[in-house]
């Protein structure tokens, strides 16, 4: 059979086993080995699996993973978390929905020490969501307040999506991570944008301001320690100090330091991120094996150059490439895992960019706010479901509606970063 021909039934099949909540890992590694039967004797296809397994097991820059994903469980069993939305609360002030804003707030610094959009929306759910339901707050802009504040997680560095796409592509972590800082600034800036939006739409979906305390800025203090985490790591990944897996385990030590020396962190605490850590970093192993075997295999199937050839053929401009790329996850987002499609249609997607010239750094960013679209666009929006998971009281109906500013606030920075590059390329191209 024809290798191209191979490939691209694996591709289709793949998603189609992720449509039917097949685990990621198993739908991409089961397709490419058979495919890979079928283009290559079983010794090679063997072969590269056992090699492939060893190229991940050994990479140094997937420790990152493990020792980011520590340093944001520790910063939630020492309870930096509350303190960090209790902090944004005070900083919003008077605002009416300023507790509302500050969850998007308070999301988006969680994420930049968590990495993780589900993990993001599981704790503001305990932290911030039976809290804003008990103030008054209509259960559609909690539901969408929260589900959009935890996709902030994948996009502001340290992204664990955004380290994956580095492994797949062969990209570097730490430009990833520069060129996602400001998109995730400026999608921040969006949502709270939307929750003002929504609330002068409709002054009832959230209570009147609360007069602040004269211990306003001593609680804005209060939530030093996530911004002395994110700045010391980030930040001197930006200034050369540190290479990312240095940062990381600079930031577990910091981490450490801070909940031991406030009394904090306890042993259970330590023990249950500790086990958090290897379920996490366990299974993303298995999901890096999968996709970058995946990879090798679509690659050899000459997929990407048939794709390249007939784009050439019938002179498509890049632009439309792109825009048709964007409007698959778009819409497949809205029934596909979003990690899990991205896995299997980048091998695909980005030796065509590539080749028709765009910057691959920039096309990770635009992938992973694309995914971001899908995490909270029905029907499978996965934060939407960890939502429910955590608040029984919100109904799914009002959790849709409520992400539906949200959604428009994606969009809106997907057509900014198409209009304007450099929105993804300037820190990278400043600091490295």
């Amino acid at each position: 059979m024809d290798p191209v021909v191979v490939g691209s039934l694996a591709i289709v099949a793949s998603l189609v086993l992720l449509a039917v909540r097949v685990p990621v890992a198993v739908a991409l590694g089961l397709t490419s080995v058979i495919g890979y039967l079928f283009i290559s004797s079983p010794f090679g296809v063997w072969y590269t699996l056992g090699t492939t397994a060893l190229q991940i097991g050994t990479e140094y820059t997937f420790s990152v993973i493990p020792l980011f994903v520590l340093m944001g469980a520790l910063a939630v069993q020492s309870g930096m978390t509350d303190r960090l939305f209790s902090a944004s609360t005070a900083l919003f002030g008077r605002a009416r929905g300023s507790e509302a804003m500050a969850t998007i707030a308070a999301s988006a610094a969680l994420g930049a020490v968590s990495g993780s959009s589900l993990a993001t929306t599981a704790t503001m759910s305990r932290v911030a969501g039976v809290d804003l339901l008990k103030r008054g707050y209509s259960p559609s802009l909690v539901g969408g307040a929260i589900a959009a504040g935890g996709t902030l997680g994948i996009l502001i560095p340290p992204s664990v999506v955004i380290v994956i796409y580095a492994l797949i592509t062969g990209q570097s972590v730490a430009h990833l991570f520069a060129a996602g800082l400001l998109p995730g600034l400026l999608l921040t800036l969006l949502y709270i944008a939307a929750t003002y939006i929504v609330i002068h739409l409709r002054p009832g979906s959230a209570p009147p301001p609360v007069l602040m305390t004269a211990n306003r800025l001593k609680t804005i203090l209060g939530g030093w320690e996530v911004v002395a985490l994110f700045s010391i790591t980030i930040g001197g990944i930006y200034l050369g100090w540190f290479t990312p897996s240095e940062a990381a385990s600079v930031g577990v030590a910091l981490a450490f330091v801070i909940g031991f020396s406030f009394g904090r962190l306890t042993a259970a605490g330590v023990m249950a991120s500790l086990r958090e850590t290897v379920t996490t970093a366990a299974s993303l192993f298995f999901v890096v094996l999968g996709a970058t075997f995946f990879a090798y295999f679509i690659i050899q199937a000459r997929v990407p150059v048939m794709l390249v050839e007939a784009i050439e053929v019938r002179e498509i401009p890049g632009i439309a490439v792109i825009l048709l790329i964007l409007a698959f996850y778009l819409v497949a987002g809205c029934f596909l895992d979003g990690i899990g499609m991205m896995l299997a249609t980048v091998p695909v997607f980005f030796p065509v960019v590539v080749g028709l010239g765009y910057d691959p750094i920039w096309f990770g960013i635009l992938v992973v706010v694309a995914i971001e679209v899908g995490l909270i666009t029905p029907p499978i929006g996965m934060n939407i479901f960890v939502i429910k998971g955590q608040l029984a009281e919100l109904g799914l109906g009002a959790i849709y509606r409520g992400v539906i500013p949200y959604v428009i606030a994606q969009i809106i920075l997907l057509a900014l970063l198409l209009a304007i590059p450099g929105i993804a390329t300037f820190l990278p191209d400043v600091f490295f």
